[in-house]
């Protein structure tokens, strides 16, 4: 009986190897991060999980961080902290992006010596990134340039003293218009390699879609740091959430992944193969970036990653398994979707690196980003002014 127990286990174990991802429905350590490929037929898909925690808005910042006066806005950041490094230390592939350090650093105070350590392990591994690094995600018209190097600074020691973490990436989802010198001072003189937003000018957003120049770079001052990339964010919808069905939170209406049968899943990901043909259309290259997450997600991270881990192994089956045939739907552009947990930082190396091979000023035709040089204000978002 031993013998044959061991026979099972080696098929078994031959199996997953061969389909690679038949074993890994429910989100095992399998599920691929930071794995991009350099094949040009291949779309390397960057999965982004994230949540944007304002710091003061509709309450207070105790309100906000400890869930309290919910008539006025549900929003418990405490416990998005918590669920999540929870659920990152219960999968080893999972990725996470967090902002706002004010909320951070309450969250980091009332933690064991234990699971600081484990938090800065998962820092460490980059599994845990922090992108813009102040102590909020600071408004770009409004505010005065002194304090945005202020809040942005005191987030930044607070960083490099307890995780000796340096932002790279300016991450500035929320605003309504973006300012040159946010390109230039904020970000390219900041030492970021990259500038990422959601909210643009709808005129300028659908001449952009259909041009692809949904990213780019940004030479904001010809006398103030280097170009820096820049990207829309929220698969180019004006905002920075998941694509059209795919928001697991507990307070979103989509149906989740998780439990559906082979028939349904296999529907929901060609639908995620058509969107991400869609958003693949708009830009330039073969890397596109899915921000999972929209304002105070992942109070229950758990069941949001959960569903992200069934995303991610779905779609990489059914291409094995062919049932999705990716060369029919991009038409020959590419042959197989790569998708896989990652973050902002490792995206925009990889976009760099792709800019790098096609020639930065060689203007190959793969891969040729426009320069943009002024700023993003006097938006119009639908019928309503900026």
């Amino acid at each position: 009986f031993k013998e044959i127990n061991i026979s099972i286990i080696t098929i078994v174990l031959v199996l997953c190897v061969v389909f690679q991802r038949s074993c890994l429905v429910k989100g095992t350590p399998f599920t691929p991060k930071f794995s991009a490929s350099r094949d040009a037929k291949v779309l390397n898909v960057h999965v982004v999980p994230h949540t944007h925690d304002d710091v003061g808005w509709l309450k207070t910042v105790e309100q906000y961080y400890y869930g309290f006066n919910s008539t006025i806005q549900r929003a418990h950041v405490q416990a998005i902290l918590d669920s999540t490094i929870a659920a990152l230390l219960r999968n080893p592939n999972r990725t996470f992006t967090y902002v706002e350090q004010r909320f951070f650093s309450m969250w980091w105070k009332e933690q064991s010596k234990e699971l600081k350590e484990k938090t800065r392990s998962l820092v460490a591994e980059d599994r845990l990134t922090f992108v813009n690094g102040g102590w909020c995600m600071h408004d770009e018209a409004a505010t005065h340039f002194m304090g945005m190097i202020d809040q942005t600074t005191l987030g930044h020691d607070f960083l490099q003293r307890e995780f000796d973490f340096v932002p790279t990436i300016g991450w500035q989802l929320d605003p309504f218009g973006h300012s040159s010198s946010q390109a230039s001072y904020m970000t390219s003189l900041m030492g970021f390699d990259a500038l990422f937003f959601g909210r643009i000018d709808y005129q300028d957003l659908q001449i952009r879609l259909k041009t692809q120049e949904c990213e780019g770079l940004w030479d904001a001052s010809p006398n103030v740091g280097m170009p820096v990339f820049w990207g829309l964010t929220g698969s180019y919808g004006g905002n920075y959430g998941p694509p059209r069905g795919l928001c697991f939170d507990a307070r979103c209406d989509d149906v989740p992944l998780v439990g559906l049968s082979d028939k349904h899943l296999l529907e929901r990901m060609n639908d995620l193969v058509k969107g991400v043909k869609k958003q693949s259309d708009s830009t330039k290259g073969n890397h596109i970036m899915l921000t999972m997450g929209e304002d105070f997600n992942y109070e229950n991270a758990e069941v949001y990653m959960k569903n992200i881990d069934v995303m991610i192994d779905k779609l990489l089956l059914y291409q094995d398994m062919k049932k999705i045939d990716i060369a029919s739907v991009f038409e020959s552009k590419f042959e197989y979707i790569n998708i896989f947990y990652s973050n902002p930082v490792y995206y925009t190396k990889q976009k760099l690196a792709e800019k790098g091979r096609s020639g930065l000023k060689t203007g190959s035709p793969f891969n040729t980003w426009s320069l943009k040089s002024d700023d993003l204000f006097h938006m119009l978002v639908g019928n309503m002014h900026i």
